[in-house]
């Protein structure tokens, strides 16, 4: 039986989610144990290999959006034609760039181990540099296309699905060959070999599955927005990897990995709430395909109770609980120290800034508004880099973080204020009074904690029990804010729940 547009945006939410938590789990393992088996310069200059690597995303930068844009219309009326013309314009541009990511790899392999010449000699830093690249050859050359295939047919969780064999694949993997005291290079082959499961399964799921014209001659011409949606792709790239590369300039691996390790948390805390967004994007774009403004209306307002809820939830512990992680989590690991609290502040913030962004521009992307927000995609970036560099010259890893915290505000606000005016109509007191209360929750569970829990968690039993319960807390807190202000809007998530999966036969 087919699945409705509300069913399948929670399933993709649903497995997103799950996909999210087991990543997190498993990515917690494979740290560890390369820091406490090889050390802190081991695991950045790994995390600083990946993060130059990913660079060469620049050059896909836009084809992702622009597809998925150009997808949504001849995907609700199924005209196959235009939907092959523009997977093969898409995947025409991925090869490409997958040939050219070749060319990159292999001079960035000559370069790189010169910059970190006094650590790692340049032949053990150059055959690390090609070992990690290859899964990402692979998702370009075989998956990409594809997977904005599914992404704009609200299929993502077949996607997701993939991903978490992969994660689990790998984790296994990694840790056998640690425990069997095997090189670096080694673990870090067998970790890309098991992340080319993922795109080499889409490559043949979506040929069997949807039928598409083979041959059919690319159509660059349906994805004319390319160029607009560069510079927000651009913008984020910029966004996600300037502290890395900054720190690696201007300090060095050891201090990459107590930036990694902060990172590591707060960034997947950020991919749960994201993930919620999975699938809603699709339907977002379907609604306006079809010019389903009101029905926009009324789901953005349950979209933002799932966004802020989860928001609340998520970072009310982790400003609780952040500290307490790292002081069990880096235990034994005396060559650098890894308690910043102030840094862990500063980044917490940036991060969370981030996720309140998230309704405004999936909405503000999925209906195409590309080349009107690209100004401010721009300044963000300018802005990013100015102030990280000047902080990074001056304060080190914090001077980063303030620099993504400025960059977040200023373009969240930027979001919020371009929906209101130009897509949605709506008052910007709605956005104001969504901030306001989620930071009043963060601050009231915060000081429960103080006066309530104690302050040494001493292993990670007492630790597991002490986030259980702050969890608790921060639940009951932001089911409670919802349901005095949030009250209509939490009644039709509900209801759309129920006549969804719980009625269904």
């Amino acid at each position: 039986m087919k699945k409705s547009r509300t069913q399948r945006a929670f399933l993709n939410v649903a497995t997103s989610i799950a996909s999210e938590f087991i990543s997190l789990a498993c990515g917690l393992i494979l740290p560890r144990l390369i820091l406490s088996n090889y050390g802190s310069a081991y695991n950045g200059i790994t995390q600083s290999i990946s993060q130059f690597i990913s660079y060469i995303s620049l050059m896909k930068a836009g084809i992702g959006g622009a597809t998925a844009v150009a997808l949504y219309k001849p995907l609700a009326e199924k005209d196959n034609r235009k939907i092959s013309e523009v997977l093969a314009a898409t995947e025409d541009f991925m090869r490409k760039i997958a040939l050219i990511f070749a060319v990159f790899v292999l001079v960035f392999s000559c370069v790189y181990p010169l910059l970190v010449s006094e650590e790692f000699g340049w032949l053990f830093t150059a055959s690390l540099v090609l070992i990690i690249s290859i899964s990402t050859f692979g998702q370009y050359y075989f998956g990409f296309t594809y997977q904005m295939l599914l992404s704009a047919d609200q299929k993502d969780y077949i996607t997701t699905c993939l991903n978490i064999l992969t994660t689990i694949v790998n984790t296994i993997l990694s840790v056998i060959l640690i425990r069997g005291n095997h090189s670096i290079h080694v673990i870090k082959l067998g970790s890309s070999l098991a992340h080319l499961i993922t795109p080499l399964s889409l490559y043949f799921y979506v040929r069997k599955k949807y039928d598409l014209i083979k041959d059919v001659k690319p159509n660059k011409d349906l994805i004319p927005q390319r160029w607009d949606a560069t510079a927000h792709e651009v913008a984020s790239f910029i966004n996600n990897n300037t502290d890395v590369v900054l720190l690696t300039f201007f300090t060095n691996m050891s201090e990459i990995s107590v930036y990694s390790v902060y990172h590591y948390v707060i960034s997947n805390l950020k991919k749960i709430v994201t993930q919620v967004t999975v699938g809603f994007g699709a339907a977002f774009g379907d609604m306006y395909a079809r010019n389903e403004i009101e029905l926009m209306h009324q789901n953005l307002g349950i979209f933002e109770l799932i966004i802020y809820s989860f928001t609340s939830i998520l970072y009310s512990v982790c400003f609780v609980m952040i500290i307490p992680f790292v002081v069990i989590y880096t235990s034994g690991v005396t060559d650098i120290e890894y308690i910043r609290p102030y840094f862990a502040l500063v980044t917490v913030l940036a991060s969370i800034f981030n996720c309140f962004r998230i309704p405004y521009r999936v909405i503000v992307i999925n209906v195409g508004h590309y080349k009107q927000t690209k100004n401010g995609a721009i300044f963000e970036a300018v802005l990013n880099i100015v102030v990280s560099v000047l902080g990074c010259i001056r304060f080190g890893l914090i001077g980063v973080a303030m620099g993504t915290l400025c960059a977040m505000v200023f373009r969240t606000l930027q979001y919020a204020v371009y929906l209101s005016k130009n897509i949605m109509y709506r008052d910007l007191k709605y956005f104001i009074r969504h901030v306001v209360l989620t930071f009043a929750i963060m601050a009231a569970v915060w000081l429960i904690s103080k006066l309530y829990m104690p302050v040494v968690v001493a292993n990670w039993f007492s630790w597991i029990c002490y986030a259980v319960l702050t969890t608790i807390i921060a639940i009951i807190l932001t089911i409670g804010t919802d349901y005095l202000f949030y009250k209509d809007d939490l009644m039709n998530l509900i209801g759309k729940l129920k006549r969804n999966f719980l009625k269904r036969k």
